[in-house]
């Protein structure tokens, strides 16, 4: 099935936006290396994504509005099914193989369901909201996502009470002992994938956008291309950054990585 010409082209803000989430959480790891090796504190700028995971947050909710945007140009719901599961099961994947690196170094704290474990199996999840978008999009086909989302927000704190073995910790249950590097569950991140969905659903119906650029920047302005290329090439810049910064930490002598 060929694809209109104006459903391929990416929307630069989304990626412009993505790699702004690429630069902060570069920024937020260099720091937080230094405060796991107990280097220095962490700065206290970085208190809302201690807290909140905002930068987490800026991730997935992106995660959510490109999902349904490939949604919009796949069309055909068995193309979409089999697209997702396959592209689910891809990032799952990747999210174990970090699993194993971490358990093998620094092994204390190693990443059982983390961001990309996370996003995997939240893109197989979403299909049932996706997979009618080749029809014409209703006005308000933004709102089921939603729903769907604050009721995932209300069950939260029911399952955070709820303690139980290792297998669990996908929904949010897990062991009352429990230390991660690197957490996000379904209960209640599911949550923000929805709303960003919603958002797909809100700003770009049937694939476009909603809103009007200025004519002076239709097309991307040449300053803001670095940013645009990070986005799009989150993925391999997530998996080589750690690696990269621990190296440059170790190499100029800041830190003891203990391997050697």
């Amino acid at each position: 099935m060929s694809i209109p010409k104006n459903m391929t082209s990416r929307f630069y803000e989304i990626d412009i936006l993505r790699g702004i989430a690429v630069i902060l959480m570069i920024f937020y790891h260099f720091f937080f290396n230094l405060y796991y090796f107990q280097i220095l504190p962490m700065p206290s700028f970085f208190w809302m994504q201690q807290s909140f995971g905002v930068i987490t947050i800026l991730f997935i909710l992106i995660a959510g509005i490109s999902l349904s945007l490939a949604a919009f140009k796949a069309k055909d719901s068995k193309i979409i099914t089999k697209k997702f599961i396959l592209r689910g099961i891809k990032l799952f994947s990747i999210g174990m193989f970090i699993t194993i690196v971490t358990w093998i170094y620094p092994h204390n704290g190693f990443i059982t369901f983390g961001v990309l474990h996370f996003i995997g199996l939240s893109t197989i999840l979403a299909i049932p909201f996706l997979i009618n978008v080749g029809k014409k999009q209703n006005k308000m086909s933004w709102t089921i996502p939603l729903l769907f989302g604050f009721v995932v927000l209300a069950l939260t704190p029911i399952i955070q009470k709820i303690h139980g073995p290792l297998y669990l910790a996908p929904l949010g249950i897990h062991p009352i002992l429990f230390y991660t590097l690197d957490y996000e569950p379904l209960f209640p991140w599911f949550t923000v994938i929805l709303i960003g969905i919603a958002l797909g659903f809100l700003l770009y119906p049937n694939g476009k956008r909603r809103f009007d650029l200025p004519s002076k920047i239709q097309n991307i302005p040449n300053i803001l291309k670095p940013l645009s290329f990070l986005g799009q090439h989150s993925l391999i810049i997530y998996l080589i950054h750690q690696p990269i910064i621990l190296g440059i930490l170790y190499l100029v002598g800041i830190i003891d990585l203990g391997i050697f």
